[in-house]
């Protein structure tokens, strides 16, 4: 796929927002020209899908400079550092604007030393350090000859977009042992419903049991009675490594709405995700007790979530269909991220279970005044459970009926009300476009 392509697909692909990878551009204003070919790599980058921060359009007077360089390296999926001689030797001294970037990026490298956040570029650099020293023997890309800019460029892009030129090649077994290797992937007899060999579902594995446990007894601490819990279990388990779990998470959020399904928070100890023998966890509580989120992330691929309901710190003892919707299309939209990120084959299937408690007392609402649904409509019912199994590849072509598959028999328990279907497309499809409604 050449330069050209790459942006031309990403110009012309509806749903790139969804997986937009974040990038902050560090560099040092050594002269006109130097900040024209920056704003100049920004823009294509842009261009090839990657959202830049640059402080050329993103920093405005008035705004404090720490805090926007701060802000934007911890947030940024990646870190491009244009290393010329002068930004190199700005960052080994410790000055300018430059020189604090490097305090925070180094407490970032200390903490994990084998990131790959940050990508050295050199461009107008003479000098034998051609990388600050607190990066250490990272590789970079060279842009000094603006000849090979094109190539250098679609070499960047396919890195932050994780599609390598040249894919590692499968591992196979030896030759001349007489054994077949035995795959990494732990065993689990799953039939095309979920259902295992001894007739319980998936979704029921003691490790789930185990994770919900341990998230009910976090949220009931916080005065917060509605809860959405996400289950989702590949019915071919693959296996991988913490890191692969986390650099996952981080390109398959969806900030479209409030705080995005598994979110992560890095900039706080006590809400970093943690490692752990079978895979990664984070737990969330908001400020004053307003939000709480758990989730983790087996390395098998099974992921579990539980968090408190929105409408709690909006209209207590309302649930809004609307943004019930808006969270349903986001959770399975995360699933199609998440697994794509993983690698997982996309005629894998998928075992989906979305389950809504604290609905007792609750009256059915919208958040949005231009889609009233009439009557109040309460429910005496504290629960409401759905479960669905999709192909991983096929989430998106399937998503407006999954999503009304899963809230349809929420939305029967208030006195049995139901919507058409013109308006599951129109949330679910301006969602998809960004917009909430």
């Amino acid at each position: 796929m050449t330069y050209e392509s790459m942006v031309r697909r990403h110009k012309n692909t509806s749903e790139a927002h969804l997986s937009n990878p974040r990038v902050f551009i560090s560099y040092s204003h050594d002269s006109d020209e130097h900040k024209a070919w920056v704003r100049q790599l920004a823009t294509d980058l842009r261009g090839a899908g990657i959202d830049a921060t640059l402080d050329q359009w993103d920093l405005s007077p008035g705004q404090d400079l720490a805090t926007f360089m701060h802000k934007g390296i911890v947030s940024a999926d990646r870190v491009l550092m244009v290393c010329s001689d002068k930004y190199v030797a700005k960052a080994d001294g410790g000055s300018g604007g430059v020189g604090y970037e490097r305090l925070v990026v180094t407490a970032e490298v200390i903490s994990a030393i084998d990131t790959k956040k940050f990508i050295p570029l050199v461009r107008g650099n003479r000098s034998a350090a051609k990388t600050p020293s607190f990066l250490g023997p990272r590789l970079y890309i060279d842009f000094d000859d603006d000849k090979t800019y094109q190539q250098r460029c679609e070499d960047l892009f396919r890195e932050i977009h994780g599609m390598p030129t040249l894919a590692k090649p499968p591992l196979g077994s030896n030759p001349f042992s007489g054994v077949v290797e035995k795959s990494l992937a732990p065993a689990r007899s799953t039939g095309p419903t979920g259902v295992t060999n001894g007739g319980s579902s998936v979704l029921n594995d003691i490790w789930f049991e185990t994770e919900s446990t341990i998230a009910r007894k976090g949220i009931s601490g916080m005065s917060l009675p509605g809860q959405m819990e996400l289950r989702f279990a590949l019915h071919h388990a693959v296996s991988k490594s913490q890191i692969e779990l986390l650099n996952a998470i981080r390109k398959s959020e969806i900030r479209t709405f409030g705080w995005p399904i598994g979110v992560l928070i890095e900039s706080k100890d006590e809400y970093r995700p943690k490692p752990y023998a079978d895979g990664v966890k984070a737990e969330i509580a908001g400020r004053d007790h307003q939000s709480y989120d758990y989730w983790a992330l087996k390395r098998s691929g099974d992921f579990y979530l539980l968090q408190s309901l929105f409408e709690d710190s909006r209209k207590a003892e309302s649930m809004f269909f609307n943004t019930r919707i808006v969270r349903v299309t986001e959770s399975l939209l995360f699933a199609k991220n998440l697994y794509a990120n993983l690698g997982v084959p996309g005629d894998t299937q998928l075992s989906v279970r979305v389950t809504h408690r604290g609905l007792k007392g609750r009256t059915l609402g919208t958040s949005n005044p231009n889609r009233m649904i009439g009557m109040a409509r309460a429910t005496s019912e504290d629960t409401s459970e759905a479960e669905i199994v999709v192909k991983v590849g096929n989430i998106h072509e399937t998503l407006v009926k999954d999503v009304q598959r899963i809230v349809e028999p929420l939305f029967l328990l208030f006195d049995f009300q139901q919507f058409e279907d013109k308006i599951y497309e129109d949330i679910v499809q301006r969602f998809e476009k960004g917009e909430v409604t």
